[in-house]
């Protein structure tokens, strides 16, 4: 299994080491098991040492040791290898957590020892698993999306052992809020270099997770799960502010402000950007169509961006920077009562998510495929909004510390889940839900769903 060749201490010496040459024995199936783990093992490693997009072939099959012909007969390129290294990871993983999560005992027991397992799982194959939760920069939309189907399922099957358990199918979202937030309590330590403090926490996510119950009370609204996906050609994503990004100021001489002129070419780039990567991808981002449809020169462009991944990156700042803003000013009109507070903030959000889709798309969706400084930008919102969910520790200390932060991934899963794929249109029947998620772990189920299903100012 190509996992389990995967560490954290320098590879050994003969990690790579090639089955005898001759006659040997060996079944050419074995054979071939060897060279496919050896190579999936290679560009696991390569992909932590410089990246997806700097690995070469000639970097894998000298690593690996085996021939180009080799390669080039077991894969039919570099992606079609790391989406087979990541089915090989996702599978071990997979195969683990259900093992322990679906045998006998209580809903809480059998939490505690999934996430155990998971936790040891991530402290001996950090690089495995940080291919696992994060996938592979700038690996194409191709891989986002069988990464994104992995987690699909690994959630579908969860979500089936829970229904086993509970003699009752269930089609809320408690399940993938909470892998979500797991996920990003796991994803954020192994990109930290901390896998180590992972066991630890392990107990602290399984105390976080059995605060919510199997259903949602019943009076919450019921969300009908789909699981069809994106197109990938979605020109309905392109918000009302990137179709304005062609517009332009006058030509020729004006007596506008110079500093005008630039904020507005600025917001045109970055609006068009937004629109392009919900569009096509980010692998398709050029910036001959950013200039187009931003009505700026190439010069301009490069005035404002070094290159498109800077665009990329100063669209993702404007989004997370406007969904912050909206968020905290919402919360801060009710900031004397906390639990509306967070109410009010989050329909603010989901507010902005849904009138923003393409910037919602390339802030929530394409960040996983950007880069690591994309992830970075991420972290620190989720920071933010994490530090206002904080509050809630005064109204209770039966929520564990690590109960914000996975409130925040949780949350970031569920609109990443509606986002991809092409639902953002139903965000804001999801708001009372997304309320009660928040909540729960500080004020009990009951009172987080009245709180979620109060009166809001929103429209």
């Amino acid at each position: 299994m190509a996992v389990s060749r995967v560490g954290s201490e320098p590879p050994p010496a003969d990690r790579y080491r090639r089955l005898p040459t001759g006659t040997h024995g060996l079944a050419p199936e074995a054979v071939e098991r060897d060279q496919r783990e050896r190579l999936q093992s290679a560009l696991i490693e390569l992909i932590e040492q410089k990246g997806y997009q700097a690995v070469r072939i000639v970097d894998l099959t000298k690593l690996a040791r085996v021939s180009r012909p080799t390669f080039y007969g077991l894969y039919r390129d570099k992606e079609e290898l790391l989406i087979a290294a990541y089915d090989e990871v996702a599978g071990a993983t997979v195969r683990v957590i259900l093992a322990t999560y679906d045998r006998e005992g209580t809903k809480e027991e059998r939490l505690r020892a999934a996430l155990r397992a998971f936790a040891e799982l991530a402290v001996a194959e950090p690089q495995a698993m940080s291919l696992f939760l994060l996938g592979a920069f700038g690996a194409g939309p191709n891989v986002l999306a069988h990464r994104r189907r992995k987690l699909e399922e690994l959630q579908a099957h969860i979500r089936a052992s829970r229904d086993r358990a509970t003699r009752e199918p269930t089609g809320d979202l408690t399940v993938e809020f909470i892998i979500g937030g797991i996920r990003d309590v796991v994803a954020a330590r192994l990109r930290q270099g901390r896998a180590s403090k992972l066991p630890a926490l392990a107990e602290e996510l399984a105390t976080w997770a059995a605060s919510y119950p199997s259903r949602p009370p019943a009076d919450l609204p019921g969300i009908e799960r789909r699981e069809q996906r994106g197109t990938g050609d979605a020109p309905s994503l392109a918000s009302e502010r990137a179709r304005r990004a062609q517009g332009r100021l006058p030509s020729g001489r004006s007596d506008i402000p110079r500093l005008l002129i630039a904020k507005s070419q600025r917001e045109r780039i970055v609006d068009a950007t937004a629109a392009i990567v919900a569009e096509k991808g980010l692998a398709k981002l050029t910036i001959p169509e950013i200039a187009r449809r931003a009505n700026v020169s190439h010069q301009t462009f490069y005035e404002m961006y070094p290159s498109k991944y800077d665009a990329f990156l100063g669209a993702q700042k404007v989004g997370m920077h406007q969904a912050l803003r909206v968020t905290i000013d919402a919360y801060q009109e009710h900031e004397d009562d906390w639990p509306v507070a967070v109410a009010a903030g989050l329909r603010a959000l989901i507010d902005y998510l849904s009138s923003e889709p393409a910037h919602a798309h390339l802030s929530v969706v394409d960040t996983f495929a950007a880069s690591p400084e994309a992830l970075d930008i991420r972290e620190k919102a989720l920071a933010a909004f994490a530090a206002h969910l904080r509050r809630g520790d005064e109204l209770a200390d039966r929520a564990p510390r690590v109960a914000a932060e996975a409130i925040a991934g949780g949350m970031w899963q569920v609109l990443h889940g509606y986002i991809a794929n092409d639902r953002i249109a139903e965000l804001r029947a999801a708001a009372p839900h997304l309320i009660y998620f928040a909540l729960t772990p500080f004020l009990g189920p009951q009172r987080a769903a009245a709180t979620a299903l109060g009166p809001t100012d929103s429209p």
